[in-house]
């Protein structure tokens, strides 16, 4: 039997790297995002047999729903949910955020997986070796100033995540977290940016500047996550729950 997964903020970035990843390992995959999946899915699979778009916004239960429906009415069921959309947030200190930016954030982060989960679990219940992936940050391990709003939601999204693992394991499902850290993704290169433009450098400065901070020498890809996504949805992390995954290339040593 051919697994499902669905992935959320699929259409670009380390979503589709994700996306990407399980087809070639065999998977049908759901690519949900608040555009741009239909594209997303017909660039990946442009037979589209085994993937398929749905535009939804996490934020809206009845969304998030549907977009579970979709993978069991086009697929026949669901083995796996990997909750990767997120916004990156104000790059403001805490005092100085307003209060919508704030919520938003939440909204989006945190409680997008927490209804992507509610809406999952009854169909992962269903499906032997079943299992949920949160992608959070290194920022959800460590703050940074100026970055409260996104090192809050990602920081709550690992803990939801252990809640969630302790809660479904009788029901076989596992539940862990990806914790990627200084990946080129745009959300990253708007961050980068910002230090830019708090430092007065330029963009390649500030870059550079990040990149120095890795010992591994380089910024971390797409692919990089989907290999451990993809590791933590297979039978080989079969006694791997409650867990954060961190993917960073050793700028935090947990």
């Amino acid at each position: 039997m051919t697994r499902v997964a669905l992935v959320t903020g699929a259409a670009r970035g380390l979503g589709e790297g994700i996306a990407s990843r399980l087809l070639d390992d065999g998977w049908c995959v759901v690519l949900a995002d608040a555009s741009g999946a239909h594209d997303a899915a017909a660039r990946l699979d442009p037979a589209q047999r085994r993937a398929t778009g749905v535009d939804m916004d996490v934020t809206l239960e009845q969304d998030c729903t549907r977009a579970v429906a979709t993978a069991v009415e086009v697929f026949g069921g669901l083995d796996a949910l990997v909750n990767n959309a997120g916004v990156g947030g104000p790059s403001a200190s805490v005092h100085e955020t307003d209060p919508d930016d704030f919520r938003r954030v939440l909204d989006v982060n945190l409680v997008g997986p927490f209804l992507m989960a509610r809406a999952a679990i009854p169909e992962l219940r269903r499906r032997e070796g079943s299992a949920i992936v949160n992608i959070t940050s290194v920022l959800g391990q460590r703050g940074e100033a100026g970055s409260g709003a996104y090192c809050a939601s990602k920081g709550g999204l690992a803990l939801l995540g252990q809640c969630l693992a302790l809660e479904v394991a009788a029901d076989g499902i596992r539940v862990n977290s990806v914790a990627p850290g200084n990946m080129l993704t745009v959300m990253h290169q708007d961050h980068v940016q910002s230090i830019a433009d708090r430092e007065g450098t330029t963009y390649d400065e500030a870059l550079a500047g990040v990149r120095a901070t890795v010992p591994l020498g380089r910024h971390g890809t797409p692919a990089d996550i989907g290999d451990v996504v993809a590791w933590l949805l297979s039978a080989d992390s079969s006694y791997v729950t409650g867990q954060t995954v961190a993917v960073n290339g050793g700028i935090l040593l947990a």
